[in-house]
């Protein structure tokens, strides 16, 4: 295999850093055009509630390579995915309250 073919290989790092904001925005795009559409709040909810945690699970066990990827990159890894919790656990508590709230209407 040439070095040219090496370089331009998908490893699991490139297709998490791919495949994780690819799954957001859709996620955020489908949300938003699920509320133009009527689509019931607890369906919008739930999906919120549990995609995304299953998201963070597989991407744990599928997509980081620990014979191919350093401690360090780990540590990366582990940052990454603590920042994706808490900016998942975030917007949980913002459709909870907008639902649940006086925002919802």
């Amino acid at each position: 295999m040439s070095d040219n073919e090496i370089a331009n290989k998908w490893t699991k790092a490139k297709i998490r850093k791919f495949l994780g904001p690819t799954l957001v925005v859709l996620g955020l795009f489908y949300t938003y055009r699920s509320h133009l559409n009527a689509c019931p709040r607890e369906l919008i909810f739930a999906g919120w509630a549990v995609l995304p945690p299953v998201w963070l699970i597989l991407e744990y066990w599928l997509l980081f390579d620990r014979a191919e990827e350093s401690l360090a990159d780990f540590e990366v890894f582990k940052h990454g995915q603590t920042l994706a919790r808490n900016l998942w656990g975030g917007f949980l508590i913002f459709l909870a309250a907008f639902y649940l709230g006086e925002w919802g209407g």
